[in-house]
């Protein structure tokens, strides 16, 4: 862990270094019937959607799998301890760090399943959401191998508009 910042709300941010120079971040959002985390799958991220500012810094490269879970694993543990709990303080996981998920299929995959396994995490599908900025082939995929909540996160309405250094304005919205 680099740092952790904590708000007044309780909302906890942490950036890990995962080596090379690369640092990603974490953040426990606590709500009054649920405590949501959500994990970064990238270092950096090649997408470079406009409004976000994790696509200014570049991509680095892919997180392992053992680097996705691993931030789940911290979390709970850093907030049980923290909190005073014995019992489950993470109810839910989005895949909404830094990074676009689906372009980390191969390691996104076997982590969501360690999520949702009795044996690993035991989520429920309905409280592990992937946030995409709409990777359509991959979006299909995950429906067939791991059926888990979605959110798309599109910053303009048609394909030409959403590609990395289009010229948004210059599209007509119909």
């Amino acid at each position: 862990m680099v740092s952790r910042h904590e708000s007044a709300d309780g909302t906890i941010k942490w950036l890990f270094d995962v080596g090379a120079g690369d640092v990603i971040e974490t953040v426990f959002i606590p709500e009054a019937d649920r405590g949501t985390l959500c994990i970064s799958s990238q270092a950096g991220c090649a997408v470079g959607c406009r409004f976000c500012s994790t696509g200014h810094q570049g991509f680095s490269r892919n997180l392992t799998t053992g680097e996705i879970i691993s931030q789940l694993w911290f979390a709970e543990h850093f907030l049980r301890q923290h909190l005073g709990k014995d019992e489950r303080v993470i109810s839910n996981v989005v895949m909404m760090g830094m990074g676009e998920p689906l372009q980390n299929y191969s390691q996104l995959l076997p982590a969501l399943k360690v999520m949702l396994d009795d044996h690993g995490y035991g989520l429920s599908r309905r409280r592990v959401t992937v946030s995409t900025s709409g990777v359509v082939p991959m979006i299909d995929r995950l429906a067939k191998d791991c059926p888990v909540a979605l959110a798309v996160s599109l910053h303009a309405p048609q394909d030409a508009a959403r590609q990395p250094g289009s010229a948004q304005q210059k599209i007509p919205y119909r």
